[in-house]
């Protein structure tokens, strides 16, 4: 498809750019996919590197995926899950989901519409979590430098990128980060795996003893840091934040929706490190009281 087309009629924003910064510029218009290559608007053809944005894990035009989606469509294209309504799809995929997880003993499903949806709402059960339990005051998070979990006011909040959140004003309260373990450039000039993960991991225990144990709702990471520069930390460092989480009682959230699915060589990036968390955000070992949670985007 070769279609030329008229630049007066790009009329959108794109997420977390300046508006500004598109006004005379024309954008790169995907018009074609198929398999791993996708095609611009000027017949050129591309490899599809960022499949889609992290989410087309099984290619372009599949035709088992469409015929899956056109048999839905014919019965049911779609229905909401607000107050105790169901249909056979989204409990059929839940049951699927769990047993998939078997070995992290997730109990729920809870969907949403993309990953920032399945972050916010990772951040409210937390929240309520502590709530539940008697602990109101613990309504903290803390998060990675360069991490990117969405477009959404409380990821924004626990996103470590500052190029996404200048222009926003005041984020969400209670959010505050550590250094990223990223070998290439890290505050010590550190190339040991070992000594970086536990650098880190330590200056996470400071973090939560500096605003004490009792206010910290959750830490929040993505098992490998996508948009800040896939950033894949040492292999000591998840089992030493799942230690110092499990030392405080503080929940631990990842998201996956990057890692999830098989994308970073195990099906989860959580297992792949030998961790497991509270939740999950997809595109843990808690309290044994904790109802743990997909949260599927």
């Amino acid at each position: 498809m070769t279609t030329p087309y008229n630049h007066t009629d790009y009329r959108f924003w794109h997420p977390m750019a300046h508006p500004n910064d598109w006004v005379e510029r024309e954008p790169l218009r995907i018009v074609k996919g198929d398999g791993l290559y996708i095609w611009d608007d000027k017949g050129r053809k591309m490899l599809d590197g960022f499949a889609g944005l992290w989410c087309v894990n099984v290619g372009h035009n599949r035709p088992e995926v469409k015929a899956a989606i056109a048999k839905q469509m014919d019965e049911l294209a779609y229905y909401q899950l607000f107050d105790g309504v169901s249909h056979p799809m989204a409990e059929a995929l839940s049951n699927r989901l769990i047993q998939m997880t078997q070995q992290e003993d997730m109990r729920r499903v809870l969907y949403g519409m993309g990953g920032s949806d399945g972050v916010e709402t990772a951040l409210k059960v937390a929240r309520q979590y502590w709530i539940l339990q008697g602990k109101p005051q613990r309504t903290r998070f803390i998060s990675l430098k360069n991490a990117y979990h969405g477009v959404h006011m409380g990821g924004t909040s626990v996103s470590g990128l500052p190029i996404y959140r200048l222009n926003y004003g005041p984020m969400l309260e209670g959010c505050t980060q550590i250094e990223s373990p990223w070998q290439y450039r890290n505050p010590w000039n550190c190339d040991d795996p070992d000594t970086l993960g536990k650098r880190v991991a330590e200056q996470l225990e400071r973090e939560i003893l500096y605003y004490g144990p009792d206010t910290v709702a959750a830490f929040i990471a993505e098992p490998v840091q996508g948009a800040g520069g896939v950033i894949v930390p040492p292999a000591n460092f998840w089992p030493l934040v799942r230690e110092i989480c499990d030392k405080y009682g503080v929940l631990l959230i990842a998201d996956e929706v990057v890692t999830g699915f098989g994308r970073s060589g195990a099906m989860f990036g959580s297992r792949g490190w030998g961790v497991n968390q509270t939740s999950w955000c997809l595109p843990k070992h808690s309290p044994p009281d904790m109802c743990r949670c997909l949260l599927p985007c």
